[in-house]
């Protein structure tokens, strides 16, 4: 296997995609802002071919409240990273480990900088993403046989 680099690829953009803060009304926030250690938080990525080797990663950041939580908030913040494949010769599984390990490991603390910023200048001013993902280790458990 091709020892994945970043002469593998060339980030062209990072932006945030979409962005969906769902606070029905003030009871609500101050409730969340109470109890956001509370909401648990998701992750899923998925990504887009374009034409010229162009991939589109989205990661979109879901945060959930628990259901004993009356008063919720719903947010939802996409982020994506469009890049390009300067290695012709990567084989299918190492591209398909370059879009759901390599960048996403890479563009981590990017992403948990950007939602943070978000959400504290949204009101969450305690608000820091602190959790930590093992791409890798999320690729094993999804593709249990690739190593």
């Amino acid at each position: 296997m091709t020892n994945l680099n970043n002469t593998d690829y060339e980030v062209v953009a990072k932006y945030i995609k979409d962005i969906s803060f769902e606070i029905p009304d003030p009871d609500c926030f101050i409730d969340a802002a109470q109890n956001l250690g509370e909401y648990s938080t998701k992750l899923d990525i998925n990504s887009q071919p374009f034409k010229n080797n162009l991939i589109e990663l989205n990661c979109k950041f879901i945060l959930e409240a628990p259901e004993k939580i009356e008063k919720k908030i719903y947010t939802e913040v996409c982020l994506s990273i469009v890049f390009k494949i300067t290695n012709n010769k990567l084989t299918a599984d190492e591209i398909k480990k370059l879009i759901l390990i390599t960048i996403p490991t890479e563009y981590f603390p990017f992403m948990k900088e950007m939602v943070t910023d978000l959400f504290q200048k949204s009101g969450f001013k305690k608000f820091t993403f602190t959790k930590e993902v093992d791409f890798k280790e999320l690729y094993k458990l999804q593709f249990p046989t690739s190593t």
